[in-house]
């Protein structure tokens, strides 16, 4: 699929899901949500019924509820093995199970994982013309937490009191979206880079993502949603999994990138909803940084004869406004040179008498502390924010970009 065509898909039902009250409208949107993502013509999504030794279809595209004997069929391996299976040939796997009219030629099956890691059913695709491959998996992979999210949530709903239901559900809200965040990113050749993101509340809208190339480049990108809570979480995720499918599928240019973009946020978030985003290319063997600033709190690069240069060429907001162009920026790095970048949950934190950190400071902070690692960097920067915060609430999203050229 084209990636405006994915990230139409993704914009479209994340809103509609946001605003779901019930879980099974909600479950019904993902198994739609999934089936469009990739281009499948059906989807299903499976529960474990223990007491019956069966699996059930909870939510199935045109047929009435499916009924098999735990262990059985695809999907009854991939509950099992807690693995994503794909078939694209289902006359070539044993464990194919075939019934009623509808003939399936391929399939894709993904683990729906509660927060504590167990298996509590499995999503499942079918029929993709020209068969799922891995960029299917990656994808179905965000619709897959948000039907375990809901699926769980609603265990609780029947075991448990109000306050302890809505606390659970804010635990398994932070767990799913501290998955969506790059979990021990590949090394670069060249780059030493870390990040960290920590909400002010249990889920939060700032955001942060690194995608390796091929051929040795890196993307990254921090951003951060309006608002905050459960309704920016949802968008931001989305921003990021339509992020990745653009870059994943080729950029060749940050600012047009920018651009598409911000049509697809403009389209389908709702009103108040607009993300600063900060987009960067690295090219490891050229040292060489493309970047696009979206209203971001500007990121700094520290030069190694101690000159300091602010990365701001770019443009409004995404989803600000339907139609906004942007610039992007260039610049050579050379070994030891470092980009930070942060959030205003850094830059504006704020002690108990109202004194705020400011810009300053973290640039004060980054010539005092340049020969750190990448990892360490971004420790000693939220050490010290908190520091200065003392026992003040954190007010916002505090965000930590950091990449080392060595």
């Amino acid at each position: 699929m084209r990636a405006d065509v994915v990230s139409k898909v993704i914009f479209e039902y994340a809103t509609k899901i946001g605003s779901a009250r019930e879980t099974d409208a909600s479950l019904r949107l993902n198994a739609d949500m999934a089936r469009d993502l990739v281009g499948a013509d059906r989807c299903s999504i499976w529960l474990i019924d223990s007491k019956a030794q069966q699996l059930w279809t909870k939510v199935a595209h045109g047929v009435p509820e499916i009924r098999i004997p735990i262990g059985q069929g695809v999907v009854g391996a991939c509950i099992a093995g807690k693995e994503t299976i794909v078939v694209n040939d289902t006359s070539l796997d044993p464990r194919f199970l075939s019934s009623g009219d509808y003939a399936v030629r391929s399939l894709l099956a993904i683990p729906l994982c509660g927060a504590d890691g167990k298996v509590i059913g499995a999503l499942q695709a079918l029929n993709k013309p020209g068969g799922f491959t891995q960029e299917d998996v990656d994808l179905l992979g965000l619709a897959a937490a948000y039907s375990a999210s809901a699926l769980e949530t609603q265990m609780l709903r029947e075991e448990a009191e109000a306050a302890k239901l809505i606390r659970k559900e804010l635990e398994i809200a932070h767990d799913v979206q501290q998955r969506l965040f790059p979990q021990d990113p590949p090394p670069v050749p060249g780059i030493d880079y870390s990040a960290h993101c920590r909400p002010a509340r249990s889920v939060g809208g700032d955001y942060f993502d690194f995608i390796p190339l091929d051929g040795g480049g890196l993307f990254f990108t921090i951003g951060d949603v309006s608002g905050k809570g459960v309704a920016a979480a949802v968008l931001m995720a989305s921003i990021q999994a339509s992020i990745r499918t653009q870059v994943l599928s080729g950029v060749s240019s940050l600012a047009s990138l920018m651009e598409t973009f911000n049509r697809a946020v403009y389209t389908f978030s709702m009103e108040d909803r607009y993300s600063t985003l900060f987009c960067g290319l690295l090219d490891a063997s050229m040292r060489k940084l493309t970047y696009v600033n979206a209203g971001q709190v500007r990121p700094v690069l520290l030069r190694t004869n101690g000159k300091m240069e602010m990365l701001h060429q770019g443009g409004l907001p995404v989803g600000l406004l339907e139609e906004a162009s942007y610039e992007q920026g260039e610049a050579l790095l050379e070994t030891g040179d470092i980009v930070l970048g942060f959030s205003d949950g850094i830059s504006e934190a704020t002690n108990e008498r109202g004194d705020m950190w400011e810009e300053d400071d973290v640039h004060r902070l980054l010539r005092q502390n340049a020969s750190l690692t990448a990892k360490d960097l971004v420790a000693k920067l939220i050490a010290e924010a908190d520091a200065f915060a003392g026992d003040a609430e954190q007010a916002d999203d505090l965000t930590v970009v950091a990449l080392k050229a060595v």
